[in-house]
């Protein structure tokens, strides 16, 4: 017990001192402070905020507030603001110097796609549906003395006067009456195509069904005689013949037309 009342008197003696110099100088008293040291209101702290300005109360008031609010609000604004579109004017020139040159060319491949094909290289002797293949080229029988022989062309069974065409673009080379073996009349053309040199030759026309003369230039599909049966021969037909070099080498005519596409004249038209 005694030791408990010295403890309490320790005590006392400590703090009295230390409340005496907080209070007993009126001077150093802080403003708003009474003498005995309670703190009055402060009118700072209860004085409304200026406008504009948060409360200064805002960080105190809500130990729970969330401190990166402020920040996060102005994140979103600037997203927002990302967002919108600009109002500012469009600078055009750059891009349409761009653009033209590649609008041109758009125009240019569409009016190449659009313009009509290049006639064809190739064309049929006889228009279609017009003939009967009635001799083929290669070994035959003779139809005049049943002998073996070798058909240097073949033979196209069709009306009189059914209209012939040149087979591709070339300068008539020779017109007349039969030679090297072949009776008459004989149109032969010279044509150079792709590089290439040969010789279309076409026989048993009339004198008066021959439209063209030497040297004259001729294009793929151009009337050029009618069908008739002049010379050796057993009715009307054109004997046509494909010369593929200047040593009057020749060749299977319909064959060599079919590899190189050749088409009806009705493609022409």
């Amino acid at each position: 017990m005694r030791s408990a009342i010295v403890g309490v008197l320790a005590a006392s003696t400590i703090v009295a001192p230390l409340l005496g110099t907080v209070c007993m100088d009126p001077a150093h008293a802080h403003p708003g402070e009474t003498r005995q040291g309670v703190p009055a209101t402060t009118p700072e702290a209860s004085a409304p905020a200026e406008p504009g300005l948060p409360s200064p109360l805002y960080a105190t008031d809500d130990p729970t507030a969330d401190a990166a609010a402020p920040t996060r609000s102005e994140e979103q604004a600037a997203r927002t603001a990302e967002r919108e579109p600009i109002e500012e004017p469009l600078d055009v020139e750059e891009p349409l110097e761009k653009v033209v040159p590649d609008l041109e060319l758009l125009a240019e491949e569409r009016a190449t796609a659009a313009a009509e094909p290049p006639p064809p290289t190739f064309v049929m002797p006889l228009g279609q549906n017009t003939f009967r293949v009635s001799s083929s080229y290669g070994g035959r029988t003779d139809p005049f003395n049943g002998a073996a022989a070798f058909h240097e062309g073949v033979d196209l069974a069709a009306p009189m006067d059914t209209p012939i065409y040149a087979v591709a673009d070339g300068v008539v080379d020779y017109v007349g009456p039969g030679k090297d073996g072949r009776s008459s009349m004989i149109i032969v053309i010279a044509h150079d195509v792709a590089g290439q040199r040969f010789y279309s030759w076409y026989n048993h026309m009339y004198a008066d069904d021959l439209y063209v003369q030497e040297g004259q230039s001729v294009s793929a599909g151009e009337v050029i005689a009618g069908v008739g049966s002049n010379g050796r021969s057993t009715g009307p037909h054109l004997h046509f013949e494909i010369h593929t070099d200047d040593a009057l080498t020749t060749t299977d005519p319909l064959a060599w037309l079919g590899e190189r596409e050749a088409v009806d004249i009705s493609a022409l038209s």
